[in-house]
């Protein structure tokens, strides 16, 4: 079952990566490529007993005037010192995504993702395995100036990896940023 869903998919995220290279209109046309260009991401920062600091940079392009695309790399640190000894963590990774929009400030989001996780098998031992993630979802973009934007969206993690931190269909919130180059 779990390959029927990945293969389902990566069939859409496929699709939708063509479909947005075949809708090359005329306006995209006249933009130079460096004014498609956006650079952005999030941080995210949690203290106290459970502590996470996360940076994620994104770098991508505006394929046409409904189509987002790029790819991005993330690090994770987390020390939770509910358990004793505290447990450390040190994750990274990266992704490729498409955003559509569906109209204009809503969008759909399809991204493939892997981390390299580090997980405890026991309180003094920890292992690293590799993560693969297909994400998709959607979300609300709202531009701030004709070249920068704030999006917030909700994503689902459908491949659901035994590795994976997101079960039984958590929705996964972010918050991010672009400005163009």
């Amino acid at each position: 079952m779990n390959r029927i869903k990945t293969v389902f998919a990566l069939v859409i995220f496929i699709s939708i990566s063509m479909l947005a290279m075949a809708q090359d209109s005329a306006e995209s046309k006249k933009v130079p490529l460096k004014d498609k260009l956006f650079t952005g991401g999030s941080v995210g920062l949690t203290f106290g007993d459970y502590t996470n600091v996360m940076i994620s940079p994104v770098v991508g392009a505006r394929l046409n005037p409904k189509v987002y695309a790029g790819l991005g790399i993330e690090y994770q640190y987390t020390k939770d010192k509910r358990y004793n000894p505290a447990l450390t963590y040190n994750q990274f990774g990266g992704r490729i995504f498409a955003q559509y929009n569906i109209v204009p400030n809503l969008f759909a989001h399809g991204e493939l993702a892997g981390y390299s996780m580090e997980r405890y098998t026991t309180l003094s031992k920890k292992e690293r395995n590799f993560v693969p993630f297909i994400y998709f979802g959607g979300g609300y973009r709202q531009m701030i100036s004709e070249r920068s934007f704030v999006s917030v969206q909700v994503l689902f993690d459908v491949l659901q990896h035994k590795y994976s931190p997101y079960k039984a269909w958590e929705p996964i919130f972010s918050i991010g940023f672009g400005v163009g180059i």
